[in-house]
């Protein structure tokens, strides 16, 4: 990266304020007619994330290059006037490697209509305001809507380490498919690479996902890249600082872990950085030691994820529910990180016992499907034990299907398998049993019984996932997920924004929770 291309905007610096301080914006009356200022630099890095109720609540948030008077927000209907400004609320934190400060800006949204669009500007005293646009999900009926979803993202350019331009093709194709919002499951800007440019590799990466995400939510999950050296306790200050999910209702760890409806889905985002026992994270420049978090909570997220998954199959309201995370519990690339057994002691048993239907994830950086799985198969290290071989029309009540969706346009790609060492067609897999720096325990195999379909071929490292939900149309009857695969070649100067092709389709479905007074929820299985 030249002198010139360097984001040079960022030169306020502060030696000793603490990494992840908020500061609370003041409340008084605003008036948004303010002129602009020539050469005062507007709002950049806009992006939505839903509320608590993501029929009737949007978070907008963005960046300024330096502290700013009265960030704001001004919210219209899209065939209207704007008739609502709104004060943002100001976060900042302090890169402790290199004293660099971020100004972030954040305006929660509530009261809205479901399923309606909306037009919205941001700005401060002196800049021309920002405008984007936004449509609100549908309410708690049963509705039928898309979403997408990748992981491994990076920030959309050559010029940081662990990032490639395929990053920016992958930010637009999200919106060639035009879905209500985006999961991305874990390892957004790989600033942890960059660590003597860690806030600028952030930006970087907000303005490439600017580009969709300040027209529909992107619901993140954190991955092993978003623990930093120099952010603070578990290395989370630019995560914090910069997203405002929804609440998970904890005091210490809000935005860590969380969950929203839309429709008769339940989406749960979980931190596999506080599960996996995996050890891949920063290393500090001052220790030389990593930055290991696992077990930060204490228990308390997987406490709170069986709380929200009782609640959820007790109820007649959620047919659906589907889980985003970064690591994952099977993996069977020549070059992966490994099924974690932290994952599959602490996790899986959770996910069979309240029948979660689809797993996504990231981590390694291709794409794997699994047959449906419930329970574990004697004498083996906890492998999840196959329900149903068939590869299309999945009755997920009966076992739960997991997908890697790690090719969002990171530098590298794995996109080569281990083969069949016993030479019986299935393919190997590794475990990961003990604490080793990246990649998995090489005395820890099994074979991969669980693997229903894997991508080997080369010439397409990168894609995205599309689910189309059909609610179904009576009570207690049939609803489907539609899940569509589509891989992209790498981009070039003649294709700059290569064509996503179908890779692989599938359907899953169960009986909707509306036409009966309970539904059986499954045991453990075989443990």
């Amino acid at each position: 990266m030249s002198e010139n291309e360097q984001p040079a905007r960022r030169t306020v610096l502060r030696g000793t304020a603490a990494a992840g301080a908020l500061v609370a914006a003041p409340a008084s009356t605003l008036l948004w007619a303010r002129p602009a200022v020539a050469g005062t630099p507007g709002p950049e890095q806009v992006h939505l994330q839903f509320g608590n109720d993501p029929s009737r609540e949007m978070t907008v948030s963005w960046a300024t290059a330096a502290s700013v008077r009265k960030p704001r927000l001004r919210l219209g209907t899209v065939h209207g006037e704007f008739g609502r400004t709104q004060q943002a609320e100001t976060r900042t934190y302090v890169d402790g490697l290199n004293k660099v400060e971020t100004y972030t800006h954040h305006t929660a949204l509530r009261g809205l209509r479901p399923d309606t669009s909306y037009v919205y500007e941001v700005s401060h005293d002196g800049a021309a305001p920002v405008r984007g646009t936004f449509r609100t999900a549908p309410g708690r009926e049963r509705a039928a809507f898309r979403f997408t979803s990748f992981g491994d993202l990076g920030a959309g350019s050559n010029d940081w380490a662990k990032s490639s331009i395929n990053g920016a093709a992958a930010v637009r194709n999200v919106e060639r498919f035009d879905p209500l919002f985006h999961l991305l499951n874990g390892d957004l800007s790989y600033a942890n690479n960059n660590q003597e440019l860690q806030p600028q590799c952030w930006d970087a990466f907000m303005n490439n996902m600017a580009v969709s995400a300040a027209k529909r939510p992107w619901m993140a999950s954190p991955g092993n890249h978003e623990v930093e050296a120099g952010g603070g306790e578990l290395g989370y200050a630019s995560w914090h600082t910069r997203f405002a999910f929804p609440d998970n209702g904890t005091r210490d760890y809000c935005g860590n872990w969380y969950s929203f409806q839309v429709g008769s889905v339940l989406f749960l985002a979980l931190d596999g950085n506080d599960i996996v026992i995996e050890d891949d994270a920063s290393i500090d420049p001052v220790t030389g030691q990593s930055v290991y978090i696992s077990g930060y909570s204490q228990g308390a997220q997987v406490r709170w994820l069986e709380r929200t998954l009782a609640v959820a199959r007790a109820g007649r309201e959620v047919d659906w529910i589907v889980v985003s995370m970064h690591q994952f519990a099977m993996g069977s690339s020549a070059t992966s990180h490994g099924g974690d057994i932290n994952i599959r002691q602490l996790l899986l048993p959770l996910f069979d016992r309240y029948s979660v239907d689809l797993v996504l994830c990231g981590h390694d950086h291709d794409y794997e499907r699994t047959h449906p799985v419930r329970g574990t198969d004697p004498d083996s290290l906890l492998r999840p034990a196959v329900v149903d071989d068939r590869l299309d029309d999945i009755d997920t009540s009966k076992g739960t299907v997991h997908l890697i969706l790690g090719g969002g346009g990171t530098a590298s790609h794995d996109d080569v398998y281990l083969g069949d060492s016993t030479g019986d067609g299935v393919p190997d897999a590794t475990v990961r049993t003990k604490r080793l720096p990246f990649k998995a325990d090489p005395d820890a195999t099994e074979k991969a019984t669980w693997s229903a379909v894997r991508d080997p071929d080369t010439r397409f490292p990168f894609g995205l996932a599309v689910f189309d939900v059909d609610p179904g149309r009576l009570p207690g009857g049939r609803t489907e997920i539609t899940v569509s695969y589509y891989h992209t070649p790498a981009v070039t100067t003649a294709n700059p924004f290569p064509e996503p092709v179908l890779y692989d389709r599938f359907t899953v479905h169960r009986n909707r929770r509306d036409g009966q007074e309970h539904e059986g929820l499954h045991g453990h299985g075989r443990r």
